[in-house]
């Protein structure tokens, strides 16, 4: 302990024999410190541990002398956050705390940085201080929240939350952050109270109020109850009409509600107040495939596939407009030009086997040959033997149609066009009694 305070004033000697002479009572010099102190402690929180420690030290030099040591402190701590040496730092910040136990800032400062430490359990003995000593300070408690989600301490988070509440803060922010987290956490019902409280307060700004509507549909569309999350969500939309997630999120219930008009309207309704968002455009474009205007989602998917090409979702949506519209041959090209970007993109290869399929004439080989592709991928997939089945039958090939299409139906017994294909192969092949089965098999499950 002699060792470690020695050093430690050696290292605030240091510190100080660099810094230049100045007035520490002339109000010029409290206001330059009080400005360093808000900036470094800033720059931490952004992860900024370079220029924190270089304003700390310059903040150390113009503290009273009842601080400097204590800021110094800050400095080498940060600098050596900085330089990648994390067991120095919490020393460091270890050795500020004990100077001063009555100020929460090195606690917070410890939390964040043990967080990156190879210990996960060391944060816990941290935020157990933060507790006993400043039960009361919501703000700070709402500091680790955000922490811990980042760095996905779930279980630690909430505790935190709960600690939040205890204090009886009313502060907008942290208590979006709690909905936030109580959304994330399963914890639906009080994430939608939260945030409702936050979207009632019409004294605060329309922005903040747009977050909390936002997070109260999301929470309402985990409930399953999408009539409160469209209701909440469309507020979002006219309170930040700049926005863009709320339009989408909007969007997405009304997907869930099988409403592909109204699906379209909000994101068409988004697209004017936003322009050039590619997320809109995206999901505009699979919007107009759902509703059937092919011509117009063909225009919108193929600019986004040309202007924002790593955005893979258009090229799916783009194929199927394309085979609507009876143009499976660029259907083909389209997902071959995803499989250059993304080789295992999932169901890729049984995709563009049914374009294969549909094309005029029918690569029939090529469709078995992506199938054995994709059935690499999904080896029980009964749409890759459903359509090997119906390919085989195509080429006459009845033994071999007829065993794909029995471990179709094996894997979706209830299915009725592998029963139907089945049929047709029987009856091909002169099998004509285990045909009639089942085309009877056919109507039972049709008329279920």
């Amino acid at each position: 302990m002699k060792l470690t305070c020695l050093a430690f004033a050696a290292v605030s000697y240091s510190f100080a024999s660099d810094c230049l002479q100045v007035d520490l009572d002339s109000p010029d010099t409290r206001d330059r410190f009080h400005e360093l102190d808000k900036k470094a402690q800033v720059e931490f929180r952004h992860g900024e541990y370079a220029q924190s420690a270089e304003d700390f030290r310059q903040a150390a030099c113009l503290a009273p002398d009842d601080l400097r040591s204590y800021y110094t402190l800050y400095g080498t701590a940060i600098g050596a956050l900085a330089a990648g040496n994390l067991r120095s730092a919490i020393e460091r910040l270890k050795q500020a705390d004990r100077l001063r136990p009555d100020y929460p800032l090195p606690l917070a400062m410890l939390v964040k940085v043990s967080l990156q430490s190879p210990d996960p359990d060391q944060v816990k003995e941290f935020l157990r201080l933060a507790a006993e000593r400043f039960p009361r300070a919501g703000k700070l408690h709402a500091e680790f929240v955000k922490d811990l989600l980042h760095q996905n301490r779930l279980d630690l988070a909430l505790a935190e939350v709960l600690r939040f509440e205890q204090t009886g803060v009313q502060d907008p922010e942290s208590a979006l952050t709690l909905a936030v987290i109580e959304n994330n956490a399963g914890a639906f019902g009080d994430a939608c109270r939260h945030a409702q409280a936050i979207e009632q307060q019409s004294e605060l700004p329309a922005a903040a109020r747009a977050s909390g509507a936002t997070v109260a549909g999301l929470a309402y569309e985990n409930l399953n109850q999408y009539t409160e999350a469209i209701e909440h969500l469309r507020r979002a939309t006219e309170l930040a009409p700049e926005r863009e997630d709320p339009y989408l999120y909007l969007a997405r219930v009304y997907g869930k509600k099988h409403n592909f008009p109204a699906m379209v309207a909000i994101l068409e309704q988004a697209r004017k107040q936003i322009a050039g968002s590619v997320k809109i455009d995206l999901a505009l474009g699979a919007g107009l495939v759902s509703v059937e205007r092919y011509a117009e989602a063909i225009q919108k998917l193929t600019e986004v596939v040309r202007n924002s090409p790593d955005e893979l979702e258009a090229y799916p949506n783009l194929a199927e407009a394309y085979r609507n519209t009876g143009e499976p041959k660029l259907a083909t090209d389209t997902m071959r030009k995803l499989a250059q970007r993304k080789p295992d993109y999932p169901m890729l290869h049984l995709v563009i086997a049914r374009s294969i399929s549909q094309e005029d004439p029918v690569d029939s080989l090529g469709v078995l040959q992506e199938l054995d592709l994709a059935e690499k991928a999904t080896p029980d997939d009964y749409d890759v033997c459903y359509l090997r089945g119906k390919v085989y039958l195509g080429m006459s090939k009845f033994t071999e149609a007829i065993a794909s299409l029995l471990r179709a139906i094996e894997l979706r017994p209830t299915d009725s066009s592998a029963h139907y294909q089945l049929g047709l192969a029987y009856n091909k092949s002169g099998q004509r009694a285990l045909a009639a089965r089942q085309f009877e098999a056919v109507k039972y499950l049709e008329s279920q």
